[in-house]
């Protein structure tokens, strides 16, 4: 037998449930106990000046007598013993310490609180007991079990002698469910029904033989529930459907016999007419169905033609999707080359601007070096003239080579739109040391400042 997780989660569930009500319960009764002793306590020592100390005991067993004596109540009650006097007795006991505090206590508002303080205590223990004393009854089956919640409107108004059959029924039968018992009370009604329409039945059958007495004693002997089953496997219910529909035909409830002959004859003469005209009918159909099968040899030669144009128009939208396609691409293209022209425009203006900004350096380097070469000859005047050193041989001057940043730069101005690896292959050198020459004559050209600060 396979357990449900989710019942047994409930199951859980309730266990705490229980063992937190258990805590909660015995927190609240040990506050409501302080609040009534202290009660007790104050109005013995003001009503009846009786010192703290004693008045402490001898109240707390006032509060507990009624809770001592229902325990023990309790306890033979488990028993089997009914133990009413000793349940009257903790009720006494209860009632005296509410009117203790009651009257002990000249302010009334504050007389009632601590009296229903001390009954709610009491109401709080009882409660508690009789619920443990119902469990326990119902563990050992001497309690029915708790019976489903049924519906107030669609079950208890609607349906109150059923709903009560099926609380009934539920505490008999634990396992039958809310539905279940509703379903069994149902059947419990049929059932009863059925008896008692087939005991009159037997008994009008039987009395018609023998006397009333007899029939009488024939009804209770029979089991009115066997028979009832034997009539339900032996029931022919087709042609118990056929005679009460032929009784319910609309043409058997409007129209006499007469009238039902002369629609029988109306019937004849119409069948035969639409004997006729199913023949003419087929004769139809037949010249149709040449029609159908020519206009399907037509409809199979037409699919072939619209086959065969679809074909073309799908190899033509296929050619035309390709051209579109090789226009997108040749369109992308020219818009990298319209980039790169433009790029090698504004690095050939740039270059532009580096050689202007290297020509005026130059030149301010000229004046310069003129002016030198002027304050040379002033001091070469002013220097007395020295012993003629032996001339030595002039050597040859050698011719500067151009730097790589000055050929790169060359190159770039006379070819502006070539790429860095074509100006390597042609200066032979790297494609790095071309881009570097390239990037340090963007970087002069943009920031000439710094260059005539120089």
């Amino acid at each position: 037998m396979t357990s449900n997780p989710h019942v047994a989660s409930l199951d859980a569930g309730l266990s705490r449930a229980v063992r937190h009500a258990s805590i909660v319960r015995q927190a609240f009764y040990a506050v409501v106990l302080l609040v009534a002793l202290t009660g007790q306590v104050m109005g013995a020592h003001q009503a009846l000046d009786i010192p703290i100390v004693v008045a402490l005991p001898a109240v707390a067993a006032l509060e507990l007598g009624g809770i001592v004596v229902l325990s023990n109540a309790d306890v033979r009650r488990r028993l089997g013993e009914r133990s009413t006097l000793s349940r009257l007795l903790s009720a006494g006991i209860a009632a005296g310490a509410v009117a203790f505090n009651l009257l002990t206590h000249s302010d009334r508002l504050l007389a009632g609180f601590f009296a229903g303080m001390s009954l709610l205590g009491y109401l709080v223990w009882l409660m508690h007991t009789e619920n443990q004393r119902r469990d326990r009854l119902r563990a050992t089956g001497n309690l029915p079990p708790t019976t489903p919640a049924y519906e107030v409107f669609g079950h208890w108004l609607r349906h109150p002698l059923l709903t009560l059959r099926a609380k009934s029924l539920a505490k008999t039968d634990a396992n039958l469910g809310l539905y279940g018992s509703i379903e069994a009370a149902r059947y419990e009604v049929r059932r009863e029904r059925r008896r008692t329409a087939i005991a009159k039945v037997l008994h009008r059958k039987i009395r018609a033989v023998v006397d009333p007495l007899t029939a009488d004693i024939a009804t209770a002997t029979y089991d009115l529930d066997e028979v009832a089953t034997r009539l339900a496997a032996t029931a022919d219910y087709d042609n118990l459907t056929t005679l009460i529909g032929t009784d319910l035909h609309p043409t058997r409830l409007v129209n006499t016999d007469a009238d039902l002959i002369a629609q029988i004859e109306q019937a004849r003469d119409g069948e035969t007419r639409a004997i006729a005209a199913v023949q003419e009918a087929n004769t139809a159909a037949d010249a149709a169905t040449a029609r159908a099968r020519d206009a399907e040899t037509h409809a199979a030669r037409m699919a072939d033609e619209v086959a065969t144009t679809v074909d073309a128009l799908n190899a033509q939208y296929e050619m035309r999707a390709a051209v579109e396609a090789r226009a997108n691409d040749l369109a992308g293209q020219l818009a990298d080359a319209i980039q790169a022209r433009q790029a090698a425009e504004d690095a050939a203006a740039r270059a532009v601007e580096a050689t202007a900004a290297q020509t005026s350096e130059t030149d301010a380097l000229r004046a310069r070096l003129a002016e030198l070469e002027a304050q040379t000859a002033r001091l070469t005047k002013q220097i007395p003239a020295r012993p003629a050193a032996p001339v030595k041989a002039n050597r040859p001057a050698t011719k500067r080579q151009p730097s790589n940043a000055e050929r790169v730069a060359k190159a770039i101005a006379r070819s502006p739109k070539a790429s860095d690896a074509t100006i390597a292959a042609r200066l032979d050198l790297s494609e790095a040391t071309v881009k570097r020459h390239r990037r340090q004559a963007v970087d002069s050209v943009s920031t000439p400042t710094t260059l005539h600060a120089a």
